[in-house]
C-alpha cells in the first residue's frame, strides 16, 4: 500500500506537469490556427490622393501581402442621379484613391499602430484605417488563457521538481540498506542506483499514458469539435506520435534528472 501511494506521489507530480505542458502546446497551436482565419479576413484600409504601388508599401511594411483597390463605382452609381454632371465630375475628381491592404499575419494592436504610422509617412496617404481599437473577444481570450496556461505552467514545473526530489529521496531512504550492501561490494554508483532510474522510467510512461489517452480522447471528441466550430476556431488536430515523444521526453529528463541530484547528492553527505 505504502508502495502504491509512493508511486502515485511521482505519477500525480509528472502527470500535473505534463498536462500543463500540453494545455499550453494545444492553445498555442490553436491561436497560430485563428492567427491564420483571422489574417485571410483582416485588412487595412488606405486613402490616397495618388495612386499607390504595393512595392512603395512593401518597403515600409515588409510582411504586407496584397494591395487591392476599392472601386468607387458604387458610390458614383448612389449619387449620380442626385448631382449636376459638374458636381459629379467634381466629386470623381476630388475623390481620393481607395486600397484594401493585406498582410501575411494577423498583426497585433501594437502592429497595427506601428502601420499606421509608416504608412502615414508616404506623402500622397490621406488616411490609414488599421482597426487597432477593434480585437476579436475570442482572440483576446485565447491570448489571456495561453498567458494564464504558461504562467501556471512555470509554477508547476518548479512545483512538480519538488515534489519529484521528495520522492526520489524517500525511495532512495526505502532502498538504503539494498544500495549500502552494493557499495561494500563495490558495485559501481549507476548499478547502485538502478532503483531508481527503474521506477522513474516506469512512473514517466505512466504519466505519459495518462495525459496522452486523455488529451486524444478530448481531441477526438465530437463534441469539443462542435464546440471549436461554434465560437469560429478551426480544429486542432493532436499528434500523438510526437506529443507522446515529447512529453516523453520531458517526463524521463525531470524524473532521471532528480534521480541523479538525489542520487549525488546522498553522495557527498556520505564523504
Amino acid at each position: 500500500m505504502n508502495s502504491l501511494k509512493n508511486h502515485l506521489s511521482l505519477i500525480i507530480a509528472l502527470t500535473t506537469l505534463l498536462m500543463s505542458l500540453q494545455a499550453f502546446l494545444s492553445i498555442t497551436a490553436m491561436i497560430k490556427k485563428y492567427e491564420v482565419s483571422l489574417s485571410d479576413d483582416y485588412a487595412i484600409v488606405i486613402l490616397a490622393k495618388d495612386r499607390l504601388g504595393f512595392d512603395g508599401i512593401k518597403r515600409f511594411i515588409p510582411y504586407a501581402d496584397s494591395l487591392e483597390s476599392i472601386d468607387t463605382a458604387v458610390v458614383f452609381n448612389e449619387v449620380k442621379e442626385t448631382l449636376s454632371e459638374s458636381n459629379l465630375a467634381y466629386l470623381k475628381n476630388a475623390m481620393p484613391f481607395f486600397y484594401r491592404l493585406k498582410l501575411n499575419r494577423y498583426p497585433s494592436i501594437d502592429d497595427r499602430v506601428l502601420i499606421e504610422k509608416e504608412l502615414s509617412k508616404i506623402d500622397s496617404v490621406v488616411r490609414v484605417e488599421t482597426f487597432a481599437k477593434t480585437e476579436n473577444k475570442i482572440y483576446k481570450l485565447l491570448l489571456l488563457n495561453k498567458t494564464i496556461l504558461m504562467v501556471f505552467a512555470v509554477l508547476m514545473f518548479f512545483v512538480g521538481i519538488l515534489l519529484i526530489v521528495r520522492q526520489m529521496e524517500v525511495w532512495r531512504f526505502e532502498h538504503s540498506r539494498r544500495i549500502t550492501i552494493m557499495a561494500i561490494f563495490g558495485a559501481p554508483l549507476w548499478l547502485r542506483s538502478a532503483v531508481l532510474f527503474r521506477l522513474s522510467f516506469i512512473d514517466s510512461m505512466i504519466s505519459v499514458l495518462i495525459v496522452g489517452g486523455l488529451f486524444y480522447y478530448v481531441s477526438a471528441d465530437s463534441t469539443f469539435a462542435s464546440l471549436l466550430t461554434d465560437i469560429g476556431l478551426s480544429e486542432v488536430q493532436y499528434d500523438p506520435i510526437f506529443s507522446t515523444l515529447l512529453l516523453l521526453g520531458l517526463s524521463l529528463f525531470v524524473s532521471l534528472s532528480s534521480a541523479l541530484y538525489v542520487i549525488f547528492n546522498a553522495e557527498e553527505q556520505n564523504e
